[in-house]
């Protein structure tokens, strides 16, 4: 079927395979850069740039949008796999004379959650094989699960994240979905019919202390970038959020929330890495050692400044005093 469909696809940019090849290896573990990881790679690449020219979108995706969230292999942790072939050989038929990207999302929503609930797994992702096999996954697992249908057909997404809630004591991963208009979430315990989806989570999001994009790639703004990946922060597309910027140049400081009774970290700042947006609210800053601790009140517009140095190191005598209402 692919090699018809090879030659029936056009190609609607300059990327060839090889830049797709390099920029993959650039950003994989070692480990695939030997077989058999080298060869699911490169039917990967194949696979991914024919779909440019079988859709209606492809046109309209730019190189930087289609290599970061259509070409990687992996959305998170999970194991490199074949994954590619049968996503193609079962999304493709779906969404055959769509025109329109979030229609289409839709109509693959709407299969991803016919094959799939959501049940705790285990700590490190499944495969999204496994996922399909087995029905079930936790919602990382999912995101990974329906992320891949949508890349299987050419569309670019990318899995965002928060650290820990503030409102219970957990986190939870879902998919934002890129178009002509900007990146639009998808969270796929919904039913909205439209983008973006308003469902359990929305006020939730709202209040969110911090939320993270995962990007295969170097990119400006993120906090961290390990491994060919960056954590970019989009907490200002869900919630309120002021701006925290640490008065130092080489002290690592430990951005917490207090959560059901206990402090969670949900962001390192280390040099040079020196402000970050946050959603309003109050945080636990801590650093040093012996540590020490302060408490810090992000408000909405507003750039809190903060110094270690000139700290009375009383965070959580204050946040006793506030308790764990938010």
């Amino acid at each position: 079927m692919f090699a018809l469909l090879l030659l029936a696809g056009t190609m609607v940019s300059d990327l060839g395979v090889q830049h797709c090849m390099d920029f993959l290896l650039a950003r994989s573990p070692r480990s695939d850069s030997h077989e058999p990881g080298y060869s699911v790679l490169l039917e990967n690449c194949e696979l991914a740039l024919l779909t440019r020219g079988l859709f209606p979108w492809g046109g309209a995706i730019p190189d930087s949008v289609f290599t970061r969230y259509v070409l990687p292999t992996r959305v998170s942790q999970e194991p490199l796999t074949r994954w590619r072939p049968l996503f193609m050989q079962h999304v493709m038929p779906l969404v055959e004379g769509v025109t329109d990207i979030e229609e289409a999302v839709l109509t693959i929503s709407d299969w991803s959650d016919s094959l799939t609930d959501y049940r705790p797994t285990q700590l490190r992702d499944q495969s999204p094989l496994v996922t399909w096999s087995s029905g079930i996954g936790r919602c990382e697992e999912l995101t990974v699960f329906f992320m891949d249908a949508l890349r299987s057909v050419g569309i670019p997404c990318r899995q965002v994240y928060t650290p820990w809630w503030l409102s219970v004591d957990g986190n939870h991963a879902w998919p934002e979905v890129w178009t002509p208009e900007g990146w639009k979430c998808l969270e796929r315990v919904s039913t909205e019919n439209r983008l973006p989806q308003e469902n359990w989570f929305t006020e939730r999001a709202a209040a969110s202390a911090l939320i993270l994009a995962i990007v295969c790639d170097s990119v400006d703004g993120a906090v961290r970038y390990n491994a060919g990946v960056s954590f970019l922060p989009v907490t200002s597309s869900y919630a309120d959020t002021g701006l925290l910027k640490i008065v130092d140049d080489s002290v690592e400081v430990w951005v917490n929330v207090f959560n059901y009774g206990a402090p969670r970290r949900v962001l390192t700042i280390t040099p040079p890495l020196r402000e970050v947006e946050l959603g309003a609210g109050s945080y636990l800053l801590t650093w040093g050692w012996p540590v020490r601790t302060s408490l810090v009140e992000i408000s909405p517009g507003v750039t809190t400044s903060f110094s270690p140095r000139e700290s009375d190191d009383s965070g959580v005598e204050a946040l006793m005093g506030i308790g764990v209402d938010r």
